[in-house]
């Protein structure tokens, strides 16, 4: 997805929306798709690890006060949904990441913790067969 850089326009009456780093660009389509948003690039101080303020270009949409706040609830939402759907033991993403580890763990049995190997077992397993 390009993003224009922001080019100091005539902004009275328009408020951005900052795009959260690693936020699923499903999600971003999602918000330009529902919205009326400009996806704009543009200079911000970032925090990324709570230590260190560097200044980085990131992507914000762009729109009214009332389009932005209702975008900014449904991407949370839709993060959420995302998040969901990823932990979902069965859908075919988690079933084929469950065949690798098994796989691995087969070619190298001590490569981790017992424990860590049974609770990720245990997570996938959780469903109803």
């Amino acid at each position: 997805m390009d993003a224009p850089e922001n080019k100091n326009e005539d902004l009275k009456g328009l408020y951005d929306l900052a795009v959260p780093l690693g936020m699923p660009i499903s999600v971003i389509r999602e918000l330009v798709d529902n919205f009326e948003l400009d996806v704009v690039r543009r200079k911000a101080k970032v925090d990324m690890i709570g230590e260190l303020i560097t200044d980085r270009e990131i992507v914000v949409l762009r729109g009214d006060l009332e389009t932005v706040l209702a975008a900014k609830d449904y991407m949370f939402t839709a993060l959420d949904r995302k998040v969901e759907e990823w932990n979902d033991p069965q859908t075919e993403r988690a079933k084929r990441y469950k065949e690798m580890y098994e796989k691995r763990l087969k070619e190298e049995p001590h490569t981790e913790p017992p424990e860590v190997q049974d609770n990720f077992s245990a997570q996938l397993d959780q469903s109803p067969h």
